[in-house]
């Protein structure tokens, strides 16, 4: 039995498919009968469902989708039975398709009836009728030939008008679904947009940076949605502002994710870093520290606490984030291998740690998100108060993994003085990495850290606790 797939909305609206084959499967796996653009439908899992033929019963099984199999608007359960002119759609605003062929209805049209010809006047030797003379004979044959081309005139004025009319039907059900698309897809950048800039607003003090770097790209969003807007209302979409108008939205729908990934990050491990002061008789350096233990015990880089000859800073202060007071520290011991130290504070009490410290990085594969948090620029950023009287507030850098070795980590994020020692953090809130420097020519846009094996191992036992 032929089943046939019309496309009514998506990327792929207008397109349609016929299968011979009693399994169709869906998705946006190259693999896919029916496949959809892994870029744009994401909405469409990369595995969707398959439509089944068991002895003329067609029914639909989702196959674990994130988003849902829908049959004329109601969600299905693991399977539901089709019927002819059902219109599925993959995910709730996802792409939509009508099943037609499931009860024997073909799409083939009628043949068209064969007309009699008239029949031609008799001749001189046929029996028992009259003779026509020539001039009748001539009328006779004028008429016929009259009538065959009024008649072939019809049938082809007919012709053109049922196409014009098909034509028209087709052009106006195609627009439909097309601003039916941009509809959808501008309510859910709305909603998008919504929730995005409610994050920005509500912001943690840590996030300030990165939404002051998102103001010119929610704007642009905004004139996207102020153009949806009049294309609605005019009726003007075309195929190409609906796909532009839905990649947009991707990357609105990204940018988000990053903002949430980013804030949670923050929520879990920003109390946990704090800005560390070394004096080198009177010259003070600046960096950052984390803690690994209630105690006060912190990890930070080994250049940050002691000179390439090995001399040790004559003193050291800490302040975590968030906080108002300087806190003595001395230095436990440092790495022989990596850029890494481990730092106490000497004033009693309990402090806040980290969320974890990840044994191996795993989450930190090349091209993975990751985000730092620190003190670049130490107190010349923007502080509540002045000097060394301050509520020490961090910045967090989100970024992107750019190259692993057994020995660093590279990153395409933001470093600056005053960044030495600074939490490397996956997206789950796990330290996979301490940032130690960065190529000079990038700017501080380059940005190195020793791995977190390297740290694990360096920080047992005194970090049993909190590595993963």
């Amino acid at each position: 039995m032929t089943l046939e797939l019309r496309v009514l909305s998506g990327t792929r609206a207008g397109t349609g498919e016929r299968f011979e084959k009693s399994v169709v499967t869906v998705g946006r796996d190259t693999m896919s009968d029916l496949r959809f653009d892994p870029q744009t439908e994401l909405d469409v899992s990369t595995r969707h469902a398959e439509l089944r033929n068991a002895s003329g019963v067609w029914t639909i099984h989702d196959q674990g989708s994130t988003n849902g199999t829908f049959v004329n608007g109601e969600r299905v359960g693991d399977s539901h039975r089709l019927s002819d002119g059902d219109v599925v759609s993959f995910g709730a605003n996802g792409p939509r398709v009508e099943v037609r062929g499931i009860d024997g209805a073909a799409s083939a049209g009628a043949a068209p009836a064969t007309a009699l010809r008239p029949s031609m006047p008799m001749s001189s030797g046929d029996p028992g009728k009259p003779r026509m003379d020539t001039s009748m004979r001539v009328a006779v044959a004028v008429e016929e030939q009259t009538r065959s081309l009024r008649r072939n005139f019809m049938i082809a004025g007919s012709a053109l008008i049922a196409a014009g009319v098909i034509g028209f039907l087709f052009w106006q059900r195609q627009t439909s679904a097309r601003e039916a698309e941009l509809v959808a897809t501008f309510r859910k950048l709305e909603s998008t947009m919504a929730a995005l800039q409610q994050r920005v607003a509500t912001r943690q003090p840590g996030d300030s940076l990165y939404a002051a770097a998102l103001k010119d790209t929610i704007e642009a969003r905004n004139r996207d949605l102020t153009q949806a807007r009049k294309m609605i209302a005019s009726g003007n979409a075309t195929p190409e502002s609906v796909r532009e108008l839905s990649l947009k939205l991707d990357r609105t729908a990204v940018m988000q994710q990053s903002i949430s990934a980013v804030s949670r990050v923050s929520e879990l491990n920003d109390g946990a870093v704090a800005m560390l002061a070394s004096d080198f008789d009177g010259k003070f350096i600046a960096g950052t520290a984390f803690g690994i233990t209630p105690s006060g015990m912190l990890v930070t880089n080994k250049h940050t606490v002691r000179t390439e000859a090995g001399v040790p800073a004559q003193r050291m202060m800490v302040i975590y984030a968030n906080t108002k007071k300087w806190l003595r520290a001395k230095i436990v011991r440092v790495s022989e291998t990596d850029d890494l130290a481990l730092i106490q504070v000497e004033d009693p009490g309990t402090y806040p740690v980290v969320a974890g410290v990840s044994r191996a990085g795993a989450a930190a594969k090349v091209g993975a998100p990751v985000s730092s948090i620190g003190y670049p620029g130490a107190t010349d950023t923007p502080m509540e108060g002045s000097g060394m009287n301050i509520t020490a507030r961090t910045t967090i850098s989100p970024g992107t993994v750019s190259k692993r070795l057994d020995d660093v980590i590279q990153i395409d994020s933001y470093a600056g003085h005053g960044s030495s020692g600074s939490p490397l953090f996956d997206s789950a809130g796990n330290v996979v990495g301490v940032i130690w420097g960065g190529a000079k020519e990038s700017n501080g846009r380059i940005v190195y850290a020793v791995p977190a094996q390297r740290l694990s191992a360096f920080i047992a036992p005194e970090g049993a606790g909190i590595v993963r």
